[in-house]
């Protein structure tokens, strides 16, 4: 691999751009070699919108390209795992947008395939490198919080039925892998244990109540963390008009309030807040999908091409990129059976070391 690293995208939906311009946003060290889409209309349109991207025929052309080190995975759910298999026995490095996969057999073999095929693969939670979020968790680690009581997720966001109705995928079982929380909620659940810790059990209510899809777009679960704190996930696209997902965490000794990236509230015990500047959210999904901010993206992929070239793992690895997968199919499957659920149900050897 020479000073730059290759980059191909597969998929060339919305959220390929966030890994376009992060790509670019890193031109000293990262160069776009090309882009794929089964639809071929959407790839030309991309290219177009970028000034004339090289378009790959197909998946297995843009893998057998040898100016590309590594690949930016933007298809449906459904797909990635076919996907990441694909890239990793091509020798390819990886980074897949959430949710790293949909299922415990998928989740399984991806693992595999990463570990036999010695490649990186980074899963984009990109939250966990805004600025308020890294403060929160060294707020929590350190202890200045104190015992961890509650720890608490709620997302109320509003998608309209056309958004469901633009893309085939959204919303289906197969291909989405769930609704709100599988969705949208993920990045919730990811920082929420990013930053109260492993989740040990959960007991959880799914409904569909306002929109026309085949999986949820409203559930409410309650959490046992293995610290034994308790909490709350809430999870919802069908309040109007939606409303930033807020995060709480609550200690014996202090308790810190986040929406969206940003810290809206600290309180600890004896000590003063005046350092902290508590402003509201901003570039907030809450309402539109695309309405969120493109530089954690750049900061996760910068980390990524750090992690291959000094051979380590990324902020995201796959162990720790399946944590929020495992919790949410764990609460899907307590909605299901009316029952509590264990994580170790999912992955009976969870990886328990946190970045």
């Amino acid at each position: 691999m020479g000073r730059k690293m290759g980059f191909g995208i597969m998929g060339c939906g919305m959220i390929s751009e966030f890994h376009i311009n992060a790509v670019d946003a890193l031109s000293d060290r990262a160069r776009l070699v090309g882009i794929t889409d089964s639809v071929r209309d959407s790839a030309e349109r991309m290219s177009l919108r970028h000034g004339g991207l090289k378009i790959f025929d197909s998946v297995d052309d843009m893998l057998s390209c040898r100016e590309i080190n590594a690949v930016c995975i933007c298809v449906p759910s459904g797909y990635h795992a076919d996907m990441i298999i694909k890239a990793a026995s091509s020798k390819k490095h990886i980074i897949v947008e959430k949710p790293l996969a949909i299922t415990k057999e998928q989740l399984d073999d991806i693992e595999k395939a990463v570990e036999e095929n010695g490649v990186t693969l980074a899963v984009i939670s990109q939250l966990r490198f805004a600025k308020d979020i890294k403060r929160a968790k060294y707020s929590i680690d350190s202890g200045e919080l104190g015992k961890i009581v509650c720890a608490d997720m709620y997302m109320k966001y509003y998608r309209s039925q056309e958004y469901y109705d633009s893309g085939a995928w959204r919303g289906t079982k197969k291909l989405d892998g769930g609704g709100a929380l599988m969705n949208q909620g993920i990045h919730g659940v990811d920082l929420l244990q990013y930053l109260a810790g492993q989740i040990k059990s959960v007991f959880a209510f799914s409904k569909t109540l306002s929109r026309k899809i085949e999986v949820e777009d409203t559930l409410c679960a309650s959490i046992e963390f293995d610290s034994g704190a308790i909490g709350v996930i809430q999870a919802t696209t069908s309040v109007y008009p939606g409303y930033p997902r807020r995060i709480e965490i609550n200690g014996d000794k202090g308790s810190v309030c986040i929406e969206e990236t940003a810290m809206t509230r600290m309180d600890i015990a004896g000590n003063s807040a005046e350092d902290l500047t508590f402003r509201p959210s901003f570039a907030s999904g809450a309402s539109v999908a695309m309405n969120i901010s493109n530089d954690y993206h750049t900061l996760q992929i910068s980390d990524f091409i750090d992690a291959v070239k000094e051979k380590r793992k990324p902020a995201v690895d796959v162990r720790e990129g399946r944590k929020a997968v495992d919790a949410i199919l764990a609460i899907y499957k307590s909605a299901r059976e009316e029952r509590r659920v264990f994580i170790e149900e999912l992955n009976p050897k969870p990886n328990n070391d946190y970045c």
